[in-house]
């Protein structure tokens, strides 16, 4: 039974130059960047995973009056700002304020019944952080107020009273290194002497702890010479976050079948502040020798409180799968050398999710479970010939496939195809038949076969154009 693969399609006009609707070749542009969550108190920031987040209550966008009202416990970007009594209510005051000109910023409620009103920030699901910066302004000009915080982590509390100055425009107070990290913040309105200690907070300023991960298992192409290992972190922070690697061997044997990067098992490796990814880079040796999947191990831990792994783990692991590619001459042994079973190793599945399903995998020698190097993915159909002889031209490395059916065809509408030439494998006696049969170019060398299919109509005027390609898995059994 054949299996249909994979098509692309190539445009070619008389009076332009050829332009490539769609190719075989896929290719991922991943544009990493810092993000920075701005919370408001009355609407969504864009990134609801930033790591760095403000409570920035300039922000706001009040009603028609100078007062807007807020009901607490407010949840935003994974922080929780609630009393420690329900029903307590702060409010934004407008810029216009007669109580407060100038900002707007969070007021806390006096307390009908007379106690301190405790407010919490904290992140419900457990994360921990640190608080960058708070903004404190007095009530009123000159009347300046200590505000009391309180830190939790562990169970363990610690306390540190900062002033609001008497300016209005208030005082960014920071909390120094033993302040720095904490399950929950706290402060008080505090009542002295039947009289609530008023003052305002317009920004507090938050950094989640970092998240760290990396893949439990990537399969190598032992003929890629080499292979990347990442760590990553869920979100970039404002500092440097170092890591310690291991590698250390599971069936796989270090100088035989991989080598310790810089000769060390073990070393050390940053994150840097503003990036989330970092990578181990392990050779690992391209031999000749029929050998079965082997497996080594790299291990990651973190060198900061600030940074850990998920579910409390102590480290991350990442098991590194090489196939090997020798001696393997039909699709279902390139299956088997890269362990993939069951769907995973079906005709047209797609287990790396790079675009490219495992047939086509296996007749580019692709790694269908695992990175592929950039220079690989050109063995695929591409545009060549420019506008006076237009082609799709593709290269298959050793040893050529029997298995894989490869056919060229044309179409001067989209809406129908003819098909021009098809091969069925490269064993013994298969030859290029159909009438376009003579416009197919090999050319081969020790590494592989590069062919090309020629346009119909290569030369001077032709009609609109478009040429596919496209593979079919033909079973052993159907061949014999």
């Amino acid at each position: 039974m054949f299996q249909k693969l994979s098509k692309a399609n190539l445009y070619v006009n008389d009076e332009t130059p050829p332009v490539i609707h769609a190719m075989n070749v896929s290719s991922a542009l991943h544009n990493k960047k810092k993000q920075l969550a701005i919370i408001t108190a009355c609407s969504l920031a864009v990134d609801t995973n930033g790591e760095v987040v403000n409570f920035n209550f300039e922000n706001v966008n009040l009603p028609t009056s100078e007062v807007g009202n807020i009901t607490l416990p407010y949840n935003e970007e994974g922080l929780r700002l609630e009393p420690a009594i329900n029903g307590v209510s702060a409010a934004i005051y407008g810029s216009t304020s007669p109580r407060y000109t100038g900002f707007k910023a969070m007021v806390p409620a006096a307390f009908a019944t007379g106690e301190d009103v405790v407010y919490h920030l904290f992140s419900p699901n457990g994360r921990l952080f640190a608080v960058h910066s708070v903004k404190l302004h007095p009530p009123i000009a000159g009347a300046a107020r200590n505000v009391t915080f309180t830190r939790f982590l562990n169970g363990g509390g610690m306390s540190q009273t900062h002033t609001t100055g008497t300016a209005l425009a208030g005082n960014a107070v920071t909390f120094n290194a033993n302040f720095a990290r904490m399950g929950s913040l706290e402060w008080r309105h505090v009542r002295v002497n039947g009289v609530y200690q008023s003052f305002q907070i317009s920004s507090i300023v938050v950094e989640f702890d970092g998240v760290l991960s990396t893949p439990t298992q990537i399969v190598a192409a032992e003929a890629a010479g080499t292979v990347s290992v990442p760590i990553r972190l869920a979100h970039p922070r404002t500092t440097d976050t170092p890591l310690t690697w291991s590698i250390s061997g599971i069936t796989a044997t270090q100088g035989t079948d991989y080598s310790l990067p810089g000769g060390n098992s073990t070393a050390s490796i940053i994150i840097p502040a503003g990036q989330t990814t970092a990578d181990v880079h392990i050779p690992i040796t391209n031999d000749t020798t029929n050998e079965s999947v082997e497996t080594f191990r790299v291990s990651f831990t973190s060198n900061s409180v600030a940074a850990a792994f998920a579910g409390g783990a102590t480290a991350g692991q990442c098991d590194v799968k090489i196939a090997s590619d020798d001696g393997v001459t039909t699709f279902p042994n390139w299956m088997t050398a890269h362990e993939l079973t069951s769907g995973a190793a079906a005709v047209n599945a797609d287990p790396n999710n790079d675009g490219i399903s495992n047939l086509e995998s296996w007749l580019f020698r692709l790694n269908p479970a695992g990175p592929n190097p950039p220079a690989w993915l050109s063995r695929r159909a591409t545009f060549a010939g420019g506008s006076t002889d237009p082609k799709l031209t593709l290269f298959i490395p050793n040893p050529l496939p029997a298995d894989v059916l490869i056919s060229f065809s044309e179409s001067s509408t989209l809406g129908s195809w003819t098909e021009q030439t098809r091969r069925t494998g490269f064993g013994i006696g298969s030859l290029w038949t159909g009438s376009g049969a003579s416009r197919v170019i090999e050319s081969g060398n020790l590494t592989g076969r590069t062919v090309t299919l020629r346009a119909s109509e290569p030369n001077g005027l032709r009609p609109r154009l478009f040429l596919r390609n496209s593979y079919e898995y033909i079973p052993a059994s159907t061949l014999e």
